[in-house]
């Protein structure tokens, strides 16, 4: 086993409560589990199972994590850094945002409650992204139990009692209509089947490249796959990419959101679309405060 054990510091109005939100939705505790300040989730480090904690105060989080094999501390310090930088967001370039915010009269009054939102992420994108195709035309309930029974169903436990994520390979030695007993419907058993066979196989990758196309090219290719429409594509590119811009106009929660952010009766899809298009290149992030809106 390696463990290692370092600080990060966080910005002074960090908001801490949407990642112990993301990371406490699943009641079972089968990937992760959160508390009043801290939270745990596993994962893969270099092909092993491990798990990080983030325990927060009010200017840095405590990090700790344990991999399930001998390696080098540098290369385990390095690979979770990386990884709970990505997951608290602290790259996210939430000022600009909400400099554009507070000078547009609709946004200013939602802002002034979500000011330092930064947007959760899971710790791959392979997880955000089929996460997304278990949540599609669904209550975040039943997505939540539905992934927390094929997390614990193929997925790896390690020390902790977590169970780390089913990678691709294990997906695609499985028959699509095992992912069923699961709880998944037959399209979205197919459609995750799918993808991993074709990651497994070297003829889709998820890992980004230095193009500055690289977003046009994924939502692309992931479109051209049986069962995935813009709202899964956003939202994996929001969740595994950070990428800020994805419109989530399809999202329920984001529809009705928008509705009281409006003060209307009634607003259509097409709508929250075209009234989101104004907030490029941060439709995403904006959602994500729409989401936080008490």
């Amino acid at each position: 086993m390696t463990n290692v054990s370092f600080t990060v510091s966080l910005p002074e109005n960090y908001r801490s409560r949407e990642v112990l939100q993301y990371y406490g939705r699943d009641k079972t505790e089968t990937s992760e589990k959160a508390w009043k300040d801290g939270f745990k989730k596993a994962l893969w480090v270099k092909n092993y199972p491990a798990h990080f904690v983030v325990n927060f105060d009010a200017f840095q989080a405590y990090v700790d994590a344990n991999v399930d094999a001998r390696l080098k501390k540098a290369t385990v310090k390095r690979v979770i850094d990386s990884v709970v930088s990505s997951v608290l967001g602290l790259s996210q370039p939430v000022a600009e945002f909400e400099s554009m915010a507070f000078a547009d009269c609709i946004l200013k009054r939602m802002v002034s409650q979500t000011a330092g939102l930064r947007v959760p992420q899971s710790v791959s994108a392979w997880e955000a992204l089929v996460g997304s195709i278990i949540g599609q035309q669904v209550s975040v309930v039943a997505a939540t139990s539905t992934r927390s029974r094929f997390i614990k169903g193929l997925g790896v436990a390690n020390t902790s009692g977590l169970y780390c994520f089913p990678t691709p390979k294990i997906i695609a030695s499985c028959k699509a209509n095992d992912l069923r007993e699961f709880g998944m419907s037959h399209a979205k058993a197919n459609t995750i089947h799918r993808v991993a066979t074709s990651i497994d196989l070297g003829e889709f990758s998820l890992d980004k490249d230095s193009t500055g196309h690289f977003f046009e090219k994924f939502s692309r290719q992931l479109l051209s796959y049986k069962g995935i429409g813009p709202w899964t594509v956003n939202y994996t590119l929001l969740r595994g990419y950070a990428f800020l811009d994805g419109s989530l106009h399809g999202d329920v929660v984001i529809r009705k959101k928008t509705l009281e952010l409006l003060g209307k009766s009634m607003i259509s899809t097409e709508e929250v679309e075209q009234w989101l298009t104004q907030y490029r290149p941060w439709r995403g992030l904006l959602a994500a405060h729409l989401w936080a809106m008490s």
